[in-house]
């Protein structure tokens, strides 16, 4: 009896000891990169991926149209991108029984796509483009890489090329360089609406022009050098041919059809004009992304419940005023004298809202807003909001009857004919935002609890009561929804699962709504980037946290 108590137990230590080991190892996965990190609509191709990634280890995007599945090697999958597909930047999780990875980037073009070959290092010696339109996928894959691209150009013509690199989450401010024939640089790029370059190079004579990347470590590090990295992806955009680059106005009302003009380079004048369709928007929130003939990246514009109108030049003074009413208006600051002005009538006591959308858009506008009375006295002014939120905004109540003028102008008194903007004036409605702090993966235990922090602030005299919620929890987990405090603030979610709780993982959202029987909803937003936002890109923030029950 003895000897079989002891045997039993035996095999009872063994198994805890088994199940104690892969505890002590099992761990959620660990994406640090994608390659290609992404791809064309309508194509089907090897991806793979860098990290900490066992054979368990699924992939999940939020691209619809786009599935990823195991080609049987190890951080592999096979990609196939619809004809239904949506241009524009996605996010992927890499998952397993024990939690989520923080997402990568994945982006969604419409150019032909190549691979870079090494070694392209040498002057002289770059990789050679036969046939543009095309996006090459390539990476700095070692401290000091260079890579260069060589392109055959005619007189007059125009390169453009986009590079998304840091806006896909590589840790790299890439630099470009075009270099001619003899060795000459000819054009620098380096930051654009971000760390990314964008290239727009004119040609003066025909011949082989070399496309040069390096880039330097982001966040930055104490020495300065080239940096590289098997992680260190990025994709290159390059076009000789027509490249729409913006709209105007940047803005496109939220129903029917919006005519705007196209704004690029290589574009034929008599094309100029394009009617956008609002069911074909892809939307988040009041920002879409449209995709006009030519394009090279999805062009962000405001959405807005009626079309803008368009400031009339000159309206630099205050006697050149444009007259406008509640609702929104497109305008340039095309020079460096170049300073517009808006009149709006308002009776003692009323309330407006005023603010300007160019940064967030994309648009190169460093835009300084001015409040003036009837008087031409200053009430108010506003500059970026923030880093998240790098656009003005003013608020302001009329102290007397008559014309107040809304002055819209470059802070550094820079202008030039990209440097648009929408203004948008409006009283100032009672609302509410809620927001995370970022939007990392959750991994909840069974039988266990784990918190959420969301802040929710109220904007404009908001009073009414509101309920933070859990949307889509998976079954056994449950979420008891919390009131926000009276002036707003932080709120804890506590998530809670049940012992039997199945083991799994999905995409939830946190979501504040009023109480009122006609309830209103909003859904949280986390960052994406943290403490290394630079400048905007597509796709900053997100709605959706993976949580994993275990």
């Amino acid at each position: 009896m003895f000897l079989r108590s002891r045997a039993r137990q035996g095999v009872a230590l063994l198994c805890i000891s088994h199940l104690l080991a892969q505890s002590a190892t099992a761990e959620a996965p660990k994406l640090e990169a994608l390659f290609p990190a992404g791809g064309q609509i309508g194509s089907s191709f090897v991806l793979s991926a860098s990290g900490k990634l066992e054979s368990d280890a699924h992939l999940w995007t939020d691209a619809p149209s786009v599935f990823f599945v195991p080609n049987g090697k190890k951080r592999e999958w096979q990609t196939t991108i619809t004809a239904e597909a949506k241009p524009g930047v996605y996010l992927v999780h890499a998952t397993n029984a024990d939690g989520a990875s923080e997402p990568r980037w994945f982006s969604v073009g419409a150019f032909a796509e190549i691979a870079e070959t090494e070694p392209n290092d040498e002057l002289g010696k770059g990789q050679p483009l036969e046939k543009m339109p095309v996006c090459l996928n390539a990476r700095l894959d070692k401290s000091g890489d260079i890579d260069g691209y060589t392109v055959k150009l005619v007189a007059g013509q125009t390169l453009v090329g986009m590079v998304e690199a840091y806006s896909i989450g590589s840790g790299v401010d890439m630099i470009a360089h075009v270099v001619d024939e003899q060795g000459v640089r000819v054009h620098t790029a380096s930051d654009s609406r971000n760390l990314d370059p964008i290239i727009v190079f004119k040609a003066a004579k025909a011949g082989t022009y070399t496309v040069q990347l390096a880039g330097f470590a982001h966040p930055p590090l104490a020495d300065v050098r080239f940096a590289g990295a098997a992680t260190t992806v990025y994709r290159l955009h390059l076009t000789g041919g027509p490249a729409v680059t913006q709209i105007y106005p940047a803005a496109v009302a939220a129903t029917g059809k919006t005519e705007v003009e196209l704004i690029g380079h290589n574009l034929d004048p008599k094309k100029l004009k394009h009617s956008v369709d609002a069911a074909q928007i892809r939307r988040d929130g009041d920002i879409g992304l449209i995709t006009p003939p030519g394009f090279i990246l999805p062009i962000q514009t405001l959405i807005t419940a009626k079309p803008a109108t368009i400031e009339k030049e000159p309206n630099n003074t205050k006697e050149q005023v444009t007259p406008m009413q509640v609702g929104a208006i497109a305008g340039r600051i095309s020079d460096k004298a170049d300073v517009d002005r808006f009149a709006i009538t308002m009776k003692k006591g009323d309330k407006l809202q005023a603010r300007v959308l160019s940064k967030r858009l994309g648009l190169p506008l460093d835009a300084l807003l001015k409040i003036e009375g009837p008087d031409g006295k200053l009430i108010t002014s506003a500059d970026d909001q923030s880093e998240q939120m790098p656009d003005p905004q003013a608020v302001w109540t009329a102290a007397v009857d008559g014309a107040h003028q809304v002055v819209v102008e470059d802070l550094f008194h820079q202008g030039g004919s990209d440097k648009a903007y929408v203004l948008e004036i409006s009283p100032p409605a009672s609302a509410y935002e809620v927001t995370l702090a970022d939007a990392k993966p959750i991994t909840l235990s069974a039988g266990k609890t784990v918190s959420v922090k969301a802040t929710v602030k109220l904007l404009n005299g908001f009073k009414e009561p509101l309920l933070v919620r859990v949307a889509n929890l998976p079954a056994g987990v449950h979420a008891t929804e919390v009131s926000v405090p009276e002036k707003g603030g932080e709120v804890e979610i506590k998530l809670q699962a049940a012992t039997n709780a199945a083991s799994g993982g999905q995409a939830i959202s946190i979501t504040a709504w009023t109480k009122a029987e006609a309830a209103v909803m909003q859904t949280a937003k986390g960052s994406l980037r943290g403490e290394s936002l630079r400048g905007t890109s597509l796709l900053d923030s997100s709605f959706q946290i993976w949580l994993t029950v275990k």
